[in-house]
């Protein structure tokens, strides 16, 4: 089996201090043997292509399909394994990429997973497109804007410590993140845990709606 995934991160054009990763994606699926994988473009011209249900899966079902297969754990060093992909390949050329503080870049990432669950890093877009091909597909990438704009928080609103906006995970912030709070153990005694939740279930307006209605109280306790 092979797929081809696309992963959009958001991250500042400074130096990689920061580093968000949408947590609900949208998934180019090839699920049959020996099929050159193509993009939307090329897919949609085949006769048999529906217009409404695309050829795209959200992320939970692709992860819920693999867990079904290959099992959980495995599953979940997939995902650790993509988790370090986009972290080493924006390491990588952290030096090149354009210092301004007052600049962000969206990058999609192409992912092809082999069958051994492997996934192999194909290419980094800037600025991936945001046309949509379904209405599942234009409901994602709507959100996905709404959220890049509560990180640029142009209204103040956010306080700096949040690790979690909307769909997006930060997951490194001049170290890795963990999900727990407080200062990561990456001894390797502990059990840590990026802070990530890619492919999982996230309820993303009741996550903004407690985000915003602690902020102002965050505020002023700091203030």
């Amino acid at each position: 089996m092979n797929s081809q995934e696309r992963i959009l991160v958001r991250s500042p054009r400074a130096h990689i201090k920061q580093s968000f990763l949408l947590s609900t994606l949208v998934l180019n699926h090839q699920l049959l043997p020996d099929v050159h994988l193509t993009n939307v473009a090329v897919q949609k011209t085949s006769p048999d292509y529906h217009p409404k249900k695309g050829c795209k899966w959200m992320l939970q079902r692709f992860r819920q399909y693999l867990a079904s297969k290959h099992g959980p754990e495995a599953v979940e060093t997939l995902f650790s394994d993509m988790d370090n992909i986009f972290v080493r390949s924006l390491q990588s050329v952290q030096k090149v990429i354009i210092s301004d503080k007052h600049c962000f870049e969206l990058y999609g990432y192409d992912i092809l997973i082999d069958q051994d669950l492997k996934p192999w890093l194909l290419e980094v877009n800037a600025s991936p497109s945001l046309t949509a091909s379904s209405q599942e597909d234009y409901e994602l990438k709507t959100c996905l804007l709404e959220d890049t704009l509560h990180i640029v928080d142009m209204e103040a609103r956010l306080t700096g410590r949040e690790k979690r906006v909307g769909g997006f995970d930060l997951m490194w912030n001049d170290g890795p993140v963990s999900r727990e709070e407080g200062s990561p153990d990456l001894s390797g005694v502990g059990n840590f845990v990026t802070n990530t939740h890619l492919g999982c279930v996230n309820d993303r307006k009741k996550q903004l709606r407690q985000l915003f209605r602690n902020v102002p109280v965050q505020k002023k306790v700091s203030s």
